[in-house]
């Protein structure tokens, strides 16, 4: 496969792999401790509302470094911000000043890394292979989920300062392959033209992703509730979801690079969308949930592996990378802050939980419709080449 042959990219698989592992040991948990640590429901998504939206706050911060300091070294300072969030979360009890530290570092390390992340690694990959390095990439991802659930359930469970001291390690040697990785040249300013040429469907398609994935992040919060508040359980099932996405994603991968986008995409999303509908009527079991997870994880392998190829190629083709990875990640901001405050919002006046994966429902349906779009356009260009040809 010729992508291994990619030095650059393999390193910073490596990294990513790492980093993965300390946000698997714990992100998965972080709906669950804050209300395990005392917040009420609707204020356990209200802060989580405000560290999200920390990141629209500070996404100036990304583009300043950025263009300063370039995007390698962006990446490096964005990594360390994300090790510091996990000590951050030890001193959390309850709705108090201790919850500030966590919503602030939380928001710079998101922005910082993520700006930085999403344009280096579409820099350093090519567009005839896209889909099989984010295949490899998700796939890498997914076997250290396997792993990360089950050691920060079983840690959390003994004592929470091991369970997010393991993750500030990991995260924090994660920088070592990026040491490996060449800086790119800096970036310019965005001009006043190129703003006004900026594909808009980073940011559509991200709105719609910030809903989907955010929504979607209160079934484990729900998980949490059916398995009795037992962190070591919960661990348990999400590890075995995790277990059927790393082969389909590279599988898949690969069909995209044969022209299956919008196929992959559609299968994937399809998937999810009665996938959610269960969920949300249907699973109140251990077994039910265990059931949904695994389709759950065959849907991820399409819709994850279809989103990001097609991310990242419009990032390589966009006439500002870095400001379409900028403006794309503010599409993210609105959807999940937007998925966090409604859930507050119908827990507090009592609505069941589960309603909020319809949120999850909708975001899907906005990404599908705005890959379709994409991929349309794309499959138009590639035949025009073709027959121009």
């Amino acid at each position: 496969m010729s992508f291994f042959s990619n030095k650059d990219l393999n390193r910073l698989n490596v990294h990513y792999g790492m980093r993965e592992m300390g946000w698997q040991m714990c992100s998965m948990f972080t709906l669950a401790y804050l209300y395990k640590q005392g917040l009420s429901l609707p204020m356990t998504f209200v802060v989580y509302a405000a560290a999200l939206f920390t990141r629209t706050l500070t996404r100036p911060l990304a583009m300043y470094f950025c263009l300063r300091k370039g995007t390698h070294a962006t990446m490096i300072l964005g990594t360390v911000f994300f090790a510091l969030r996990y000590p951050a979360m030890l001193p959390v009890d309850g709705l108090n000043w201790r919850l500030l530290p966590f919503v602030f570092l939380s928001g710079v390390a998101d922005v910082l890394y993520w700006v930085s992340y999403h344009n280096y690694f579409a820099s350093v990959g090519d567009n005839d292979s896209r889909g099989s390095s984010v295949g490899i990439r998700d796939a890498i991802a997914t076997v250290v989920a396997v792993l990360g659930p089950l050691c920060g359930g079983a840690l959390l469970a003994v004592d929470k300062f091991y369970a997010f001291a393991f993750p500030f390690v990991l995260t924090m040697l994660s920088v070592i392959p990026l040491m490996k990785t060449p800086a790119l040249p800096l970036p310019t300013k965005p001009t006043a033209h190129e703003k006004k040429l900026n594909d808009p469907f980073g940011f559509i398609v991200f709105i719609g992703d910030g809903l989907f994935y955010q929504a979607g992040a209160i079934w484990p919060l729900i998980v949490f509730m059916i398995v009795d508040k037992q962190y070591g359980n919960f661990g348990l099932i999400l590890a075995l979801a995790a277990v059927f996405r790393s082969v389909g994603s590279v599988l898949f991968g690969r069909l995209i690079d044969k022209g299956k986008g919008w196929q992959v995409a559609c299968v994937g999303y399809g998937l999810h969308i009665v996938v959610l509908t269960v969920r949300g009527f249907f699973a109140f079991t251990v077994p039910a949930v265990i059931a949904c997870d695994f389709f759950a994880a065959i849907a991820y392998c399409f819709s994850t592996t279809g989103l990001m190829t097609a991310v990242y190629n419009a990032t390589k083709q966009a006439k500002h990378p870095l400001y379409f990875t900028y403006y794309t990640e503010l599409g993210w901001d609105i959807g999940s802050i937007s998925a966090m405050l409604i859930c507050g919002g119908i827990t507090a006046v009592g609505i069941d939980l589960r309603w909020g994966l319809t949120l999850s429902i909708a975001g899907a349906i906005v990404s599908l419709a705005a890959l379709k779009g994409y991929y349309g356009r794309n499959k138009k260009k590639i035949f025009e080449t073709l027959t121009a040809a």
